[in-house]
C-alpha cells in the first residue's frame, strides 16, 4: 500500500466518479481504476457501490475513507515537521549594524555555504542587537563594540578603515598611505550615509567637514555622477570599496588617527554549533577579513577559490 493509492482513493470518494478524479489527478482513467482495484485486492473488499452515473463509498470504504484521511493527514504533518527542521537547521539569520560589513560579508558567506539559507539584516542599534540576539531573533550579530554578555561569545570578524579615492594622474597617486591632515586644502567631495561606523570616527569627520573645499553629499547617485565630471578627492573604505564602484580611481590607506574600527561578531553561546561554517570560514579567511595596519583587500580576491 502507497500514500499514492491512498490519496487517489481519497479523490475518487470526494469526486464521486473516476472521470473528473483522474482529471483532477492528472493522470488517465485506466491507470486510476487500476489503482484502485489494486488496493481493494490489498485490503481484500470492494471500497465503492457503482451506479450508472457515478459511485460512492460502502461501509467498507468509508472506514477506508476515514484510516485514508488520518494517514494523509499525518504524512503531511511529517514533511512539514521536517520542512521546519530543515528551514531551521539550514537556516541562518544574521544582523549588522552597518551596510558595509553586510554587503561585504554577505554574498561571500552564501557562495561558500551552498547548503545554507542565510538572511542578513541591518540593526543600527547595539542595544537591540543584543536584545535581538538573546531572543533568537538572529543566530548572529556583526557590531562595533563588543557587546558584553554572560551568554554572548564576541569575535572580532572584519576590520574597517577609511580609504581615500582619488583620479588617476593625481599627484598622491603614487602614494603608498597619506595623513589628510597634511592636505587640508585640497578639493574633496564626502558620501555620508551616518551609518556606525561614521559616528564611530565622529572627530575625524568633524575635522572633515570642517575643512574650506569640501562638499557633503547624501545621494550616492549625484555624488557617484559628480566623480565622473571632477577630478577631486574622495573616499571609501577598506570593506565598501570591495562591492561599490565609484569608477576607474586610485585607493589609498589612510593614516589619520580615528578612522580604523573593528566589526564583532557575537552568537550566544548555545548557539556555537550551528554557527559552525560562519566560524570556519571566518578562521579559513583571517587574513582577508582582518588584514594588517594599512592593508587593503584585493578587489578580485574570491576565497572559494583560493
Amino acid at each position: 500500500m502507497e500514500l499514492t493509492q491512498l490519496l487517489q482513493f481519497k479523490t475518487i470518494a470526494e469526486c464521486k466518479t473516476m472521470t473528473l478524479a483522474a482529471e483532477r489527478l492528472h493522470i488517465s482513467q485506466p491507470a486510476l481504476s487500476m489503482s484502485l482495484k489494486k488496493l481493494e485486492e490489498e485490503l481484500g473488499t470492494p471500497l465503492f457501490e457503482r451506479k450508472k452515473n457515478n459511485i460512492s463509498l460502502n461501509k467498507s470504504g468509508e472506514l477506508a475513507f476515514t484510516y485514508a484521511c488520518a494517514i494523509l493527514g499525518q504524512a503531511e504533518e511529517m514533511k512539514n515537521a521536517f520542512r521546519q527542521y530543515a528551514k531551521e537547521n539550514n537556516h541562518l539569520n544574521l544582523g549588522f549594524c552597518d551596510p558595509g560589513p553586510m554587503r561585504f560579508s554577505a554574498p561571500l558567506l552564501q557562495k561558500s555555504n551552498h547548503n545554507l539559507s542565510i538572511s542578513s539584516e541591518l540593526v543600527d542599534d547595539d542595544k537591540t542587537l543584543l536584545n535581538s540576539l538573546l531572543t533568537k531573533k538572529f543566530d548572529a550579530v556583526i557590531s562595533l563594540e563588543k557587546l558584553e554578555h554572560s551568554d554572548v561569545e564576541s569575535l572580532p570578524f572584519a576590520k574597517e578603515q577609511l580609504m581615500l579615492s582619488l583620479p588617476k594622474g593625481d599627484k598622491l597617486a603614487n602614494k603608498t598611505s597619506i595623513n589628510l591632515h597634511d592636505y587640508p586644502n585640497r578639493e574633496f567631495a564626502v558620501y555620508r550615509s551616518y551609518c556606525a561606523y561614521e559616528r564611530k570616527m565622529q572627530n575625524f569627520m568633524d575635522w572633515l567637514v570642517s575643512l574650506p573645499n569640501v562638499t557633503v553629499y547624501t545621494d550616492y547617485f549625484i555624488f557617484r555622477q559628480m566623480l565622473e565630471q571632477k577630478n577631486v578627492l574622495s573616499f571609501t573604505t577598506r570593506l565598501v570599496q570591495t562591492y561599490r564602484n565609484d569608477g576607474e580611481r586610485i585607493i589609498i590607506p589612510l593614516e589619520d588617527e580615528g578612522i580604523t574600527a573593528t566589526y564583532w561578531l557575537s552568537y550566544t553561546k548555545d548557539n556555537q554549533k550551528r554557527l559552525k561554517p560562519i566560524l570556519s570560514w571566518m578562521d579559513e579567511n583571517a587574513l582577508m577579513l582582518l588584514g594588517t595596519d594599512n592593508q587593503a583587500i584585493n578587489k578580485n580576491y574570491n576565497p572559494i577559490n583560493k
